[in-house]
């Protein structure tokens, strides 16, 4: 496999599901209590009546009894925008996402510019891992209210997720700037400049860091990404030790442990610690995709098998898996298994020269020649491609395409890549 610098980016997109992504959910909640007293100021009686029940139900626990009186409210005003966020804000709570998001968006279909309706429909978003879907009501929210710090802040989270890291440090840099002692926001800052090869402004935030945090373990965390992005793998690996240390049930400590291992090739570790990180967050998908892809290195395609099905099910363009998913069915024989699978990578990705490479491989075994001669033509037209775009860029680059000179600069090279996980 290509190594690619994905892991450590993990680190931090997957910190924030477990903390900036649950930013200030209560209080929001709080808010739209606040907006639907307010509202009841103009409201019938048998409304005001039922809001006041709601919110006694949910400060008794009782969330479903509390939920229907939610209904009951919008049966008689089906336009009460504070009711339909107190719904998407229970299902929310109780992890029922889609029908959380469904609530918030019949709210924004009434009221598109509100801003807690769309900070918390974004915040729902990232808590599902669907970075892409919390872009566009967090941009709205962080138009409507520029200075306001979670707006920035989340709206920079659902960025670093998505891969855009030059749209998303200028809003990190706002939320930092609004509320300059946040250590999150720095985290995720100085992760995003080193993913950009802003080396200098990346070490300028990790010494307000230190100052800020010192005793964190987070800050071996920190460091590791740092090395893993300047091509010490070693010294990486110390690193991400160090914090498996103080943090040994944390599943992105455990993950970036497993692949900074997986890039090194030393499988059997990889696999312990991958395996650990999933043991922690079963819906970690990154996690799942490097430990398949350590057993299929280590030729144990049986194993890989299962890992791979079940994430091309629940990642239906993950281009990569798909790949891997065809070659655990190669090995085992499942020909016709391995094909589709092969085929569907490239239904996503027609350019994705591995997978026409391991179809034509697959065609040559099959004794069909024209197909993998077809096949290995497409390869060798893709990969002319980007050995023509290598020399452009060299030649425009001058003395910095030189290998020693970019040695302490990670080869000069930036991570666009959505999230460190397959494509």
């Amino acid at each position: 496999m290509a190594m690619k610098s994905w892991g450590a980016q993990s680190i931090s997109v997957s910190c924030l599901r477990r903390s900036a992504a649950l930013l200030l959910l209560c209080v929001l909640c709080s808010a739209f209590k606040c907006n639907l007293s307010r509202a009841q100021d103009h409201a019938p009686n048998d409304v005001a009546s039922l809001a006041a029940r709601a919110e006694s139900q949910e400060e008794h626990g009782n969330i479903e009894a509390a939920a229907e009186s939610y209904r009951e409210i919008l049966k008689i005003d089906p336009r009460s925008v504070a009711a339909l966020n107190r719904l998407g804000a229970l299902s929310v709570e109780q992890h029922q996402f889609a029908a959380g998001i469904e609530y918030y968006e019949r709210a924004l279909a009434i009221s598109p510019r509100e801003f807690a309706t769309n900070l918390n429909l974004g915040i729902a978003y990232i808590k599902m891992g669907n970075y892409d879907g919390a872009r566009r009501p967090l941009q709205t929210a962080a138009e409507v209210q520029p200075d306001d710090f979670r707006a920035r802040e989340l709206l920079g989270v659902a960025l670093v997720g998505h891969g855009d890291y030059p749209a998303a440090i200028p809003q990190l840099e706002a939320a930092s700037r609004l509320n300059p002692q946040d250590v999150s926001t720095l985290y995720l800052l100085d992760r995003a400049y080193l993913q950009d090869a802003e080396y200098q402004k990346a070490l300028a935030t990790f010494k307000r860091i230190e100052t800020l945090d010192h005793s964190s373990p987070w800050l071996h965390v920190l460091q590791g990404q740092a090395y893993d992005a300047m091509g010490n793998y070693g010294q990486a690996i110390a690193e991400f030790e160090a914090a498996r240390q103080e943090l040994p049930d944390d599943a992105t400590v455990r993950f970036s442990l497993g692949f900074m291992y997986w890039k090194v090739r030393r499988y059997p570790e990889a696999q312990a610690e991958l395996e650990q990180a999933l043991a922690l967050d079963p819906q970690f998908g990154r996690a799942r995709f490097y430990l398949a892809d350590s057993y299929l290195m280590e030729q144990q395609p049986a194993k890989a098998l299962p890992i791979l099905e079940r994430l091309v099910q629940a990642e239906p363009r993950n281009v990569r898996a798909r790949v891997d998913l065809g070659k655990a069915c190669e090995r085992l024989d499942h020909t016709a298994e391995a094909e589709r699978a092969y085929q569907e990578a490239l239904r996503v990705d027609p350019n994705q020269p591995e997978a026409h490479y391991q179809l034509a491989q697959l065609y040559k075994k099959l004794g069909r020649t024209s197909d993998s001669e077809r096949e290995l033509a497409i390869v060798q037209k893709l990969r002319a491609r980007e050995r023509e775009k290598e020399e452009t860029l060299l030649k425009a680059s001058g003395d910095r395409g030189d290998r020693e000179i970019q040695a302490g600069l990670g080869n000069g090279s930036k991570s666009t890549h959505v999230d460190n996980s397959p494509e």
